[in-house]
């Protein structure tokens, strides 16, 4: 009797076992915490409907008032910005703020658009924001680097109020020749040098009759 008395007790538990596994395993699934929270919102871009390069990178080497190197073997040229050239007047203290502004730390390299490739030096043409700042503006508002002036037409950036391009000055009229769209050169004859023209660094297009483009870069005497 005792031993049927455990038999049934034994049988018992067993189905109740039984019951809850059941039981649990029928119970409906709650969900998870995760699947409750909203998808994260998409961050915004650093350079809006940006179509050439848009990296940040931290700046190694300063080569001079307009003109950096950042972290990748890539060398900027800060676009719509002419600082004076390192044996020129002002040089070094261009070199000297772009420096303070930007090297050793983080870059956003937002590259022209419209100017992609075009730098004969295999450079990059962007405006470069150090921690915040935007570099080119801010040589230019320095007075230690002019406007580029002859590409503000040229540049995606040439609308913005920190270019100076609004305020840039007509081409002068008179007997210029189309080879030189910035400046007023006439055309030969005679034949010119850029000892007999007091411009410097400006645009040149073919068939550059006076040839003041030797090295074929798009710009006429380069050096003083």
């Amino acid at each position: 009797m005792r031993n049927q008395s455990r038999l049934l007790i034994a049988i018992a538990v067993a189905i109740v076992i039984v019951v809850a596994v059941f039981a649990v395993s029928h119970l409906p699934s709650q969900p998870s915490s995760a699947t409750n929270q909203p998808p994260p919102s998409p961050q915004p871009s650093a350079c809006p409907h940006a179509v050439g390069l848009c990296v940040e990178r931290n700046v190694t080497r300063v080569i001079d008032g307009d003109t950096l190197d950042v972290a990748g073997n890539l060398r900027i040229r800060l676009v719509l910005v002419d600082a004076p050239e390192l044996n020129a007047t002002g040089g070094p203290a261009a070199k000297d703020r772009l420096t303070s502004l930007c090297l050793g730390k983080q870059a956003l390299v937002d590259e022209d658009d419209n100017q992609i490739g075009d730098d004969p030096y295999g450079r990059v043409l962007a405006v470069v924001t150090c921690d915040g700042t935007n570099a080119n503006a801010a040589m230019i508002s320095s007075g230690l680097a002019k406007p580029y002036y002859i590409f503000c037409s040229a540049s995606e950036f040439g609308n913005e109020a920190w270019t100076g391009c609004s305020s840039a000055p007509p081409p002068p009229p008179g007997n210029c020749d189309p080879a030189y769209p910035d400046v007023c050169i006439p055309p030969p004859p005679p034949d010119l040098d850029c000892k007999d023209i007091p411009y410097r660094r400006f645009r040149v297009l073919p068939p550059d009759p006076h040839h003041f483009d030797l090295d074929g870069d798009g710009i006429g005497c380069e050096s003083g």
